[in-house]
């Protein structure tokens, strides 16, 4: 799908539209909280991993793809784990791979952290390739939530 709308990562602002037609081309997303993390499974909602992933740097389509990355990945969850058949872990809000060995296990739980070390990943939320989920598509399906928050955000409302 992303070859036939020439989509390779998701720059700049303009993303945004080509973004929103991928999602649309798809089924709704999952129901994730939009505000506050849920107390009783210490996930992050919407608008907190967006405000994560502009507070790292991301502008724009970046922001939204690293919300929907970041659902696909942990479904919000700063603790998880997960263990590869390589060998390697992935860590945190965004897993980020145990190779990236210029991250520590601490940054990659840490939330403001893990944003900063996927905003470099990324570079600057433009090559999301090194992500499986975006390899295989899973963020789309978060993507109309992450682009409703970023179209918010940006509005000021």
């Amino acid at each position: 799908m992303r070859a036939a709308l020439g989509i390779a990562g998701a720059g700049a602002l303009g993303g945004l539209f080509v973004l929103a037609a991928l999602a649309a081309s798809f089924a709704p997303a999952l129901s994730y909280p939009v505000a506050a993390s849920s107390p009783s499974t210490g996930r992050l909602g919407v608008a907190e991993i967006g405000a994560l992933a502009e507070a790292a740097g991301f502008r724009g389509s970046g922001v939204a793809m690293a919300i929907a990355v970041a659902l696909a990945e942990s479904g919000g969850d700063p603790g998880s784990t997960g263990h590869n058949t390589d060998g390697s872990v992935d860590r945190g809000l965004w897993q980020i791979n145990s190779v990236h060995g210029q991250f520590s296990p601490a940054c990659d739980y840490d939330p403001p952290c893990a944003a900063a070390a996927a905003y470099k990943l990324s570079s600057g939320g433009t090559n999301w390739r090194p992500w499986v989920t975006w390899q295989t598509g899973a963020e789309i399906r978060f993507l109309p939530q992450a682009l409703s928050w970023v179209t918010r955000a940006e509005a000021g409302t």
